[in-house]
């Protein structure tokens, strides 16, 4: 069974209003508070570390630069995107611990501790920020461990230094006064590299589980994530190997420039969401272009979901239709997922969609110009089922006249046919013949009336037609004595009202061919291409028909058939060259 999201869409406004509306005015205040107090606490201790850092002037820039852009892309989440707070959390927690090394630049013992005991601590808090992303949960045991072993190998092993180590020197990535190691430092070190290989190899396990639209949010940020995990991996080996301070500061330019764009890649998805709203709402600008299948291509780009589909409700069947007004089942491949829409408290529509899909703000982020265009389509699926049910009611009408003249009237006429005969023959040799002459005439007539009885009933409904487009053609080409060689039908069966559609077309194509046009060679052929069957009937007769002004019952029914099925229905013929008439109809095999 496929999984159920609750509906995203609630009373008159889109969901991502309601999303920014979420914080209190309470909350709000809270929010900017910390957030004023945690830009204080980063200037203070940038201003700590200037003329103190052991690098170059221009290197500061992303190094000081990742922590303040991580605690911007945090907030904006805790007051935006509060259904990301969790990893709008993260980001500022990673801002602050991104600067509490400069601490140690600090002349108080106590801010010098905590500088130097928490100096690694960002690394530990970007691993668990890129595996929780997006969500900020930690999905499995093995994750959680491993973010939290991060965790208490960095602040055991770094105290355990601070305490053993005589005079610890500042923890500054290529500072050529470190001075000497503990074992603490080395064991700290082996420790961190394991964990740092483990988080890629979870990262390469979740990428490789992960459908195609979870793996599209998700690229940047892991991207830029797992370039600065490897970056400190090299610095480990660095560490252990005592190189120089210049290749040192070439790793901590690295990894600062890295995890200075995660911040940025974090809101790569809303930047999505606002330029998919955009492109949504951009549709309204011609409100003809708002096509369920236009704009189903546009959430499928957009989403990363290349099945995506968008079946509106129609309340007086109780069901859910597709494009055609046709029934659709809920999906059953547990891959798949449902959002319900809801407008007002009336249900309007579903989104069938990948699972990763559920709940995503993307699907909210849209979801006006969804209800009008489900609305749009649920109008539109209506019609074309009110247009079908007249094909199906004409067919159904048909096949009853003829069942009736077929079965009922003519066997009347051949029982009045009979009764003649009988009235002859009582009357024997002492009938005159004037009288005979009158019965036999009468004989004769209802004989022609029999077959034209036949021929009306074959014009309503040929009985072959039941087995298909191929057998009803068959059994007109034999009535008419047409050579089977000019006739090209494949044996498929397409839907029953398309089928009766393109026979009226090729019996009234036929007709006019004969009676009117005085063609010799009349070639029928059909041809099914992708959601379209193509009819075609091609005379050599003398031509002069106008598509733009079709002329008899017959043909404008022929025509009218065409245009409920919301085909196209075109005829060329020139004069002296003959005719080619033409039917594009839609069918889904």
């Amino acid at each position: 069974m496929p999984k159920i999201y609750h509906p995203i869409l609630m009373g008159n406004r889109d969901e991502t209003a309601t999303d920014s509306a979420a914080l209190s005015p309470f909350r709000a205040v809270a929010v900017t508070t910390v957030a004023v107090g945690c830009v204080a606490f980063a200037l203070y201790a940038v201003s700590l570390s200037v003329g103190k850092a052991p690098w170059a002037w221009w290197m500061q820039i992303p190094i000081q630069g990742a922590g303040m852009l991580a605690l911007v892309a945090g907030f904006v989440m805790l007051f935006w995107r509060p259904g990301l707070s969790r990893t709008g959390a993260l980001l500022v927690a990673f801002g602050l611990t991104w600067y509490v090394g400069d601490l140690q630049f600090s002349e108080h013992q106590a801010l010098y501790s905590v500088g130097f005991c928490l100096f690694f601590f960002n690394a530990a808090v970007m691993a668990q920020i890129v595996l929780s992303f997006p969500s900020g949960r930690l999905r499995d045991p093995i994750t959680t461990i491993i973010v939290f072993s991060l965790y208490g190998i960095i602040l055991i092993s770094q105290t355990a230094r601070y305490f053993v180590e005589e005079s610890p020197p500042p923890q500054v990535w290529g500072d050529p006064k470190a001075g000497t190691y503990s074992p603490w430092a080395t064991a700290g070190t082996l420790a961190g590299m394991i964990l740092c290989a483990a988080v890629l190899v979870l990262l390469i396990r979740r990428w490789r589980s992960e459908s195609p639209p979870m793996r599209r949010s998700a690229i940047p940020v892991r991207f830029f994530a797992t370039l600065a995990a490897v970056i400190v991996s090299g610095f480990l080996i660095v560490a252990l190997t005592h190189a120089a301070a210049r290749l040192n500061h070439i790793l901590l330019f690295g990894y600062a420039t890295a995890v200075l764009l995660v911040p940025l890649a974090s809101q790569v998805d809303a930047l999505r969401e606002w330029v998919g709203r955009a492109n949504a709402f951009e549709k309204l600008a011609d409100f003809e272009e708002v096509a369920s299948e236009s704009y189903r291509e546009l959430l499928a780009k957009w989403l990363g979901d290349p099945k995506i589909e968008i079946h509106p409700w129609l309340p007086d069947g109780k069901r859910y239709a597709n494009s055609a007004g046709e029934t659709v089942e809920l999906p059953t491949d547990p891959g798949r997922s449902v959002t319900f829409l809801e407008w007002k408290g009336r249900r309007i529509g579903a989104l069938f969609h990948d699972s990763s899909l559920d709940g995503a703000r993307q699907l909210k982020s849209v979801a006006a110009v969804t209800r009008i265009v489900l609305e749009k389509e649920a109008l539109q699926a209506r019609l074309r089922s009110s247009r079908n049910l007249l094909i199906d009611l004409e067919i159904e009408h048909r096949k009853n006249l003829q069942s009736a003249l077929h079965d009922g009237g003519q066997d009347e006429v051949i029982g009045i046919r009979f009764a003649l005969h009988d009235l002859i023959s009582e009357l024997g040799q002492q009938a005159e013949s004037s009288t005979v002459g009158l019965i036999q005439d009468g004989i004769a007539r209802t004989e022609r009336l029999q077959d034209q009885i036949k021929e009306v009933a074959f014009e309503l409904y040929p009985p072959a037609l039941d087995y298909g487009l191929k057998a009803g053609v068959v059994s007109l080409f034999d009535k008419l004595r047409l050579p089977p060689k000019d006739l090209t039908i494949p044996e498929t069966r397409w839907p029953k009202r398309v089928e009766h559609v393109a026979y009226r077309v090729i019996s009234e194509a036929i007709r006019n061919a004969r009676t009117h046009a005085r063609a010799s060679t009349i070639r029928v052929k059909v041809t099914h291409q992708p959601d379209w069957l193509i009819v075609e009937v091609i005379d050599d007769g003398v031509g002069g028909a106008n598509s733009a002004e079709v002329r008899g019952v017959g043909s404008q029914r022929a025509l009218h058939l065409v245009n409920v099925l919301e085909g196209k229905f075109t005829i060329d013929s020139p004069h002296g060259v003959g005719t080619h008439v033409k039917a594009e109809l839609p069918c889904t095999l």
